[in-house]
């Protein structure tokens, strides 16, 4: 495996890296049920003494943006009990050192007023509607807040996106992909639960996957290592699948992509996340027929009728 083969098809330090950024990081914009957001003042000890900012902090190495994000914000204040909404992009700026910095934001909420602990760091912290922001605050970071948290006009129930988030139902979003071999059977990877059964190399859109199509790239990657482009002209849309909702779970909206065929010998090359999935099991029409799980065959069975009409297929379950 060469080095580069070591990320995901889609990883933000790597594009980051690629782009000439020096330093990477991440902030967080904390907002509470009033819809204040949670500042931090640089202590005067520091470089840029007496700057207030969102809680954040360089991402180390081995880290994602996501985990440097929540543990940037439990050192920084002490708050481990937040919500992460969303994930909102990234801004590149010059920083102090004279470096190219990329600074990677989410959003988050706390449902009450956590008792705040700072670091050696930060000297004070303030919670401020966006619309009282210091003076002191990096130009960035002031921007940051006014595209996603500020109110551009006064309406009743209004709230600021991280708590809007945090107040509807969760609705995760899916993304797969669906292998053949050549013989017309379907690839499938049998979950180590026996409760999942068998699957589609694929998982959740994370904050940090820019489609479904990401997320399914990404997701197959990990599974099996399989390398694909996340690219829509290269792995066609087969079928938009609604979960209703089951188990404890809401309703989910999925998205089958097409793999295209996989040879004996790409077969054998795959590497199993053995924390997931135990088999790659190929099954044919007629074997799919036969299982005692019609929530998992019945999809598989319509992606199998897009592949023979080129239609693709809306799927409620």
């Amino acid at each position: 495996m060469t080095e580069t083969d070591q990320h995901p098809p889609f990883d933000l330090l790597a594009d980051a890296a690629a782009a000439g950024i020096q330093r990477p990081s991440v902030s967080v914009l904390l907002v509470n049920r009033r819809g204040e957001l949670l500042l931090v003042r640089r202590a005067p000890s520091t470089l840029l003494g007496g700057l207030w900012e969102l809680p954040g902090g360089g991402v180390e190495d081995g880290e994602s943006v996501l985990d440097a994000g929540r543990r940037e914000l439990r050192e920084e204040t002490g708050i481990t009990g937040a919500r992460f909404t969303a994930y909102l992009g990234f801004d590149d700026y010059d920083n102090a050192r004279g470096l190219r910095a990329r600074e990677f934001a989410f959003t988050a909420v706390v449902g009450h007023d956590p008792d705040v602990v700072l670091s050696p760091e930060h000297d004070e912290h303030q919670w401020v509607l966006p619309a009282e922001l210091p003076d002191r605050l990096a130009d960035h970071e002031r921007d940051l807040i006014t595209r996603h948290a500020a109110q551009p006009k006064p309406y009743p129930g209004y709230q600021p996106l991280p708590a809007y988030l945090a107040s509807i139902p969760a609705a995760p979003m899916w993304g797969a992909i669906f292998f053949t071999t050549t013989t017309g059977e379907a690839v499938l990877l049998r979950s180590i639960n026996h409760l999942k059964g068998l699957q589609y190399p694929g998982g959740d859109v994370e904050f940090t996957d820019p489609t479904p199509l990401h997320a399914a790239v990404r997701e197959t990657w990990e599974e099996t290592g399989i390398r694909l482009v996340p690219a829509a002209e290269l792995l066609p849309l087969l079928a938009t699948v609604v979960e209703q909702p089951r188990a404890g779970w809401p309703t989910k909206v999925g998205f089958v992509f097409s793999g295209g065929v996989l040879t004996p010998a790409q077969l054998a090359e795959i590497r199993l996340n053995p924390l997931e999935h135990d088999e790659v099991v190929t099954v044919s029409e007629a074997g799919l027929k036969q299982l005692d799980d019609p929530h998992a065959h019945d999809l598989t069975l319509a992606v199998l009728d897009v592949l023979r009409t080129g239609a693709p297929a809306y799927v409620v379950r």
